[in-house]
Formats: C-alpha cells, structure tokens, sequence
C-alpha cells in the first residue's frame, strides 16, 4: 500500500516524519499543504487532523498525525527494513523511551523557541526578540550540559558496546519496584498512576525538594536534570514520567489494567494522543496549574493575563477532545490508556480552579474527565494529599 505525507516543506515536525521514513528506505508521496491559502484549516485536512497541522501519515487507510507518534510507528512497523531505529528488548526499548522524552520535553521547547526568534522570525520579517533568546540560550545549555556528560558515557542516548549495557538479564518483574518522588508533584503522580493501575506494590522514596535534595550529587546521579520522580526496578533506573509509565505498561502488561494495546495500529493511535497530550494539553495546563494553584499555594500572586492566555490555549485542544469524545469513549479508543492517565495529575488540580468551566462548556470532556478521575486507583494516588 502507498504511503503518504502531507506536509509544507520546512517544517520541523515534517522533516522528523521524513527523517525516519528515510532511514527505513522507505518510498512515500508527498502531498503538499498549502499554508498561505489556509489548506490546513480546510474541513478536508481537518478531517485528516483536527490541530491543523503537519504532518499527517497515511498508510493504506491508516492514517496518523503528530510527528513523534508517526516515527514509532514507521520504526515498529517496518522493523525489518533500514536502519533499526527502537530496540525490541524491553528495558533498552524503555531508556530509549526516556531519552525521546527528553527531547519531547526539555530539548524541544527551547530549541524551537530559538527556532522561532533567529530563523522564521527573520524569513517572516519579524524582529528576534533577544531577552527570549538569551532566557532560552540558557535553559537549552542546561539540556546540552546533561547531553554532553550522557554521550561521554556512549555514541548516542543508547549504550552503543554491548560491554557498557547493563546486565538486564537478572532483572525480573517480582524485584522491587521503587519511586523516588515527592507527594503533589504532578509528574510523580503520573507515574504513581500508571503503577497502582497495575495492582503494584511499590516503595515510594519521598524526595525533600524543599532542601534541594534533588540537587544533592546522590540524587543527580539517579537523574542529572534534578527532577522527580526517578523510577527504580532492579539495575533499570528511568526518570521521566512518560517514559516510567510507558515501562510499567508493557513489563506488567498482564497485570492490572491493560494500559496500552498489543495491536500496532491501536497502539499508534494510543500514542499519538499521548503525544498530543504531551505536546498541546500540558504546556497550556501546565502554566494554568502553576498560575492557579501552586503560586498561591507558595504565597505568590497569580498574573491573570498569563491565565487568560493559557486559558485561550488550552480552548482548542479541548475542542478536539470533544470531538474525538464523539468517535469513542476515551482519547485512545474504548478502553482507557495511558494517553487517557498521563492527563490526570494536571486535570486533578485544574478541576479545583476556574478553568474547570471549560470543561463543563464541553459535555463529553467534562464526562471524561469526571470517569478518568473517578478510578480507583487515582484515588489511591490523591489519599496521599495531605488532608
């Protein structure tokens, strides 16, 4: 079956889609979007995406959008072809998973506001803004620092030498499982989430922020970002919540609630919404839960403008959640997944603030969100909110 691209050559998410076709050799039509007439907001290609935006993968009937969820699937789908772009052993399949994570959530972002303010603002006619530039040189040389002591230890984000791999071998599923985390933090709540879902017993490790213990050379050896929660089964350490629960979901597959398909098509559509909830629910819920709830929380006042702006974000995005509500019962498909879960801990604190109201303007993401924070086991994960 012919496969295609529908993309605007430039485009950043287009050349990650055509980067992992490539290394697959694997031939594909490009369809050409038409951005200065507006083709990606037409009914025709919104029914393609309902984000309007680039690109969108079609093979045979099947068809995908979000860039990062386009590559798992070419790399799983066409395993046997070009370059081997994700391992099948599970627990390197899981530090590979950590290591997308930190480019979905840490390299990203900033490289692509540098992006913005010193090559499309220039094309666009727009002045760089260098107090932006300069606020996110910074964080971005945060995210190198941590790349370049990751890559004195191998070729790339996964140990290359079979001699510098850890000895997974040993590691079975009835070792202890530990979370390094702190009790409110929403990324550990993500990963509580996913493993009480999954019935297991687990030895919670609380993380003293309040001394920077996070910042102590004992912990930025479990996570040198310095962030919670740090995820530990046997010789496996993982931080990242995304990549912790994804790791939970398939070693435990058979335990608990199943959180992600074994069909690969079902699956690329489970994780095109965790993408989409990765890359469009959380920055814009993210900046609302920090405004609405943990500032007043440290004593800080809220900015309102930044509120109404987020809230302005974060609109559209539950506007094709309803709409995807309308196809089936949960974001995934009929059954709930981690692309349902991982919205949780910021839809748990946003339920308590005035951006509650739009979800209540919308009925199907309102019934969602009440099912999906209803589960028991989020319940188990909100008792240990102090009282």
């Amino acid at each position: 079956m012919a496969l295609k691209l529908y993309e605007i050559i430039g485009s950043p998410p287009v050349f990650r889609a055509m980067a992992a076709l490539y290394e697959k050799d694997l031939d594909f039509e490009f369809v050409p979007v038409d951005f200065a007439t507006r083709e990606q907001k037409t009914p025709r290609f919104l029914a393609l995406n309902p984000l309007g935006q680039v690109p969108v993968f079609e093979d045979g009937d099947f068809k995908l959008f979000e860039s990062r969820g386009i590559t798992k699937y070419v790399a799983e789908a066409y395993t046997d072809k070009g370059t081997g772009l994700v391992f099948k052993d599970l627990k390197k399949s899981a530090i590979q998973t950590m290591w997308m994570e930190v480019e979905g959530q840490k390299f990203d972002p900033t490289s692509s506001k540098l992006t913005w303010e010193l090559f499309f603002k220039p094309i666009f006619g727009l002045t760089a803004d260098e107090a932006v530039v300069t606020e996110f040189e910074e964080k971005l040389g945060n995210v190198l620092d941590v790349y370049e002591q990751r890559l004195m230890e191998c070729n790339y984000f996964l140990h290359q030498s079979s001699s510098s791999i850890p000895n997974f071998s040993s590691t079975s599923t009835a070792m202890a499982i530990k979370l390094h985390g702190t009790v409110g933090s929403p990324a550990t709540f993500r990963a509580l989430a996913a493993l009480y879902e999954k019935d297991l017993d687990v030895d919670f490790i609380p993380v003293n922020l309040g001394v920077n213990e996070n910042k102590s050379p004992q912990f930025l050896a479990r996570n040198p970002f310095g962030q919670v929660p740090v995820f530990e089964h046997g010789d496996l350490q993982l931080f990242e919540s995304r990549a912790i629960t994804k790791y939970v979901a398939e070693a435990y597959a058979d335990k608990g609630t199943s959180l992600l398909s074994k069909d690969p098509k079902k699956s690329a559509i489970q994780t095109v919404w965790m993408e989409v909830e990765s890359q469009k629910f959380d920055p814009a819920s993210s900046k609302l839960t920090w405004e609405l709830f943990f500032k007043p929380l440290f004593g800080m006042t809220t900015d309102e403008t930044v509120v109404a702006e987020f809230e302005k974000k974060l609109e559209p995005v539950l506007d094709v959640y309803e709409k995807r509500l309308t196809e089936c019962k949960y974001l995934g498909g009929d059954s709930f997944s981690l692309a349902d879960l991982h919205h949780l801990p910021n839809a748990n604190i946003l339920m308590g603030t005035k951006v509650k109201s739009l979800f209540d303007a919308r009925p199907r993401v309102s019934a969602w969100a009440s099912d999906i924070l209803s589960r028991p086991a989020w319940a188990k994960v909100t008792s240990m909110l102090p009282k």
